[in-house]
């Protein structure tokens, strides 16, 4: 059986012998004024490395957005000062593009196009948590009470609000493209509907470390922007610097250390799978059922990253994802959450 130090060094071989495919959509893809506006708030543009992400809320959208300000020039200490979400000064797409420079940007491969995906009904549920079980930034009463007039509304009855208010007119199932974005459908995120045979990486939030490595590694950002100044600095002791603490001294840790340690301690605990019943579940399965469908399009769910390349591309059809939530379901009652 391989070592753990083995393992470690292929993981990181494999991080660094990653390549990005460069596409070429099959189709001229053009924008259209409303369109440009739809995207406004959840684009990222950094010019001077030819980079373009699409920010999916509760998808770890924070932490790209802070590096899309040191891409900028700020250091590691700006890092710290102030929510990204509110500052003014965002490298936002529409400040940056016009429709004729968009058009020409999504069908130029030598640009980068990447987004992160997460499975509908883990990101769902962390939506529930922050904004209404554990919300710091919005109190749990005014937020219920601004979305959905409810002081006091628990996960089952948030799921039934979200399936019930937010459907598109003369469907019975589908949540409709303007719905808050902590919830909306990733397929309608961006306009990805129309352009993700120009996105080059897509990576899962499953993996979120390994694959925000690989492609920071592949575009030569990974050492100067990835590698270490994302937790603040603490004051080590004598042991800790002796063990090697990771996350310790004044660079910080690497780019996502923290935050997927957090996600995986605090907000997924099992308590919080007990929430879901194999009812709400479907309910989940069918209110989302065009994100399933684009993750099996392209390929989604696996160990690696994804692309748009095979964005209508009939092989994947019928291919059931089975994403970092669902697995976490089956492992604690033993069946499928979407058998």
């Amino acid at each position: 059986m391989p070592s753990i130090r083995l393992l470690a060094a292929a993981l990181a071989s494999a991080r660094a012998n990653y390549t990005l495919p460069r596409l070429h959509p099959r189709a001229p893809l053009s924008y259209r004024e409303q369109e440009l506006r739809y995207a406004q708030h959840h684009m990222y543009v950094d010019v001077k490395h030819k980079l373009l992400y699409c920010a999916v809320p509760k998808v770890a959208c924070t932490e790209f957005m802070r590096l899309f300000f040191r891409l900028k020039g700020e250091n590691q200490n700006q890092r710290w000062k102030g929510d990204p979400h509110f500052r003014q000064d965002k490298p936002l797409f529409n400040k940056i593009m016009n429709v004729t420079t968009a058009t020409a940007l999504m069908n130029d491969p030598t640009w980068t196009k990447f987004a992160f995906w997460r499975d509908p009904a883990e990101r769902l549920l962390s939506a529930y948590l922050d904004k209404f079980a554990n919300g710091k930034r919005y109190s749990t009463g005014s937020y219920a009470v601004r979305i959905f007039k409810d002081k006091h509304m628990n996960f089952s009855g948030f799921v039934d609000a979200v399936a019930s208010k937010n459907k598109i007119r003369g469907k019975p199932d589908g949540l409709h493209p303007n719905t808050n974005p902590h919830w909306r459908p990733q397929r309608f995120m961006c306009n990805m509907e129309k352009f993700l045979p120009a996105y080059n990486f897509v990576g899962s939030f499953d993996h979120l470390g390994d694959h925000a490595e690989k492609l920071l590694r592949a575009l030569g950002l990974w050492e100067a922007y990835g590698a270490a100044g994302w937790t603040k600095a603490l004051k080590r002791t004598v042991v800790d610097k002796i063990k090697g603490a990771v996350g310790g001294g004044d660079d910080g840790g690497r780019m996502f250390q923290k935050n997927a340690a957090w996600h995986q301690t605090t907000k997924m605990k099992p308590e919080n799978h007990d929430l879901y019943t194999p009812e709400l579940l479907a309910k989940v399965r069918r209110a989302y059922a065009m994100d399933y469908e684009m993750f099996d399009a392209v390929g989604f769910g696996g160990d690696e990253p994804a692309s748009g390349a095979n964005w209508g591309d009939a092989k994947y059809a019928g291919r059931q994802t089975m994403g970092g939530f669902d697995r976490a379901f089956k492992d604690d009652h033993g069946v499928r959450a979407w058998s």
